[in-house]
């Protein structure tokens, strides 16, 4: 994705269009109720404590600012901005990292 907004970005530059790419970070929402697994069955449930996540409601209030502010990228939280900092020195560090919390899910299908 960041390939391509990237890329558009750059070819619609002329005609004013703005772009930004916003990385809200794990949001609570109630999409583990419909969220299906591998074989098809519903997730349920998360390994996330989501009483500490950002609501749906603050993601889009710091959307809405990032692009009344013509932000070109919005990383909201502080994981997200330390993953992306040590990605750009340890890329294969922050992969790992990654693969085996997905791993750690319920029902994960890397198991």
């Amino acid at each position: 994705m960041h390939g391509f907004l990237n890329t558009l970005r750059v070819e619609t530059m002329k005609q004013g269009l703005h772009v930004m790419i916003a990385c809200p970070g794990f949001t609570e929402s109630n999409i583990r109720n419909t969220a299906l697994t591998a074989d098809g069955s519903q997730q349920g449930s998360t390994p996330l404590d989501e009483k500490h996540l950002m609501s749906a409601e603050e993601v889009a209030r710091r959307i809405l600012r990032g692009v009344e502010k013509r932000r070109r990228t919005l990383i909201m939280t502080m994981q997200g901005k330390l993953t992306v900092l040590l990605g750009k020195f340890f890329p294969r560090f922050v992969d790992r990292q990654a693969y085996k919390l997905m791993k750690k899910e319920k029902n994960s299908p890397l198991k």
